[in-house]
């Protein structure tokens, strides 16, 4: 596997397993809020429900599409990063913060699985998502997979995840290669399921 498609396997816990093949499988390269697939929670047509005013930008990661990004929220991610000081998050949430890729996705996959929202998690998904956004296609990748494997008070983490597929798909230097990594995702959202329903 390429650095864009090796994802590891986590958790996770939704409630139709119909629901993972529908989203992650009929994703195409339309635009996602445009994908009929985006409706499986909403009404055909429905704007997505969470604004980007009405909350903290370190939430933004957990509620917000890949297309609600404009100029003016990556303006303010930009911001958001680069003010942030850190005492404890070591070497590698501070290249995270700076931009560096490769940096943030080892920082996100030390948080996994993310049981619960900290501060300290939503900055380095804020460092992750910022990275993503550069357009960085394994950071959006990663952006799906955690988003896929992480419980959240909303019920849009499928949405979420589909999102950041498609943009990382739109942003990949090998399409194919990319296409590929749908599968390891989908298993893995199916085995986080899976285990979520036996415990």
């Amino acid at each position: 596997m390429t650095e864009e498609t090796n994802v590891p396997e986590r958790k996770l816990r939704h409630d139709s397993t119909q629901e993972f093949d529908t989203v992650m499988e009929s994703i195409a390269a339309s635009p996602p809020m445009n994908h009929p697939a985006w409706h499986i929670n909403r009404p055909p047509g429905s704007p997505w429900p969470i604004k980007a005013e009405d909350i903290s930008p370190v939430a933004w990661w957990r509620t917000l599409p890949s297309d609600a990004y404009r100029d003016a929220e990556q303006l303010v991610l930009r911001a958001l990063v680069k003010h942030i000081g850190v005492l404890h998050g070591g070497d590698g949430l501070r290249a995270a913060l700076a931009g560096d890729a490769a940096a943030a996705i080892d920082v996100a996959f030390t948080l996994m699985p993310i049981e619960e929202i900290t501060l300290t998690v939503d900055i380095a998904m804020t460092a992750l998502c910022r990275c993503a956004l550069a357009p960085n296609a394994s950071a959006a990748l990663v952006m799906a997979q955690v988003l896929g494997l992480t419980d959240l008070d909303h019920g849009l983490a499928t949405e979420l995840a589909a999102s950041w597929y498609c943009y990382g798909l739109r942003h990949s230097t090998d399409q194919r290669k990319f296409r590929e990594a749908k599968s390891v995702l989908l298993k893995s959202f199916k085995d986080w399921h899976y285990r979520g329903e036996s415990t």
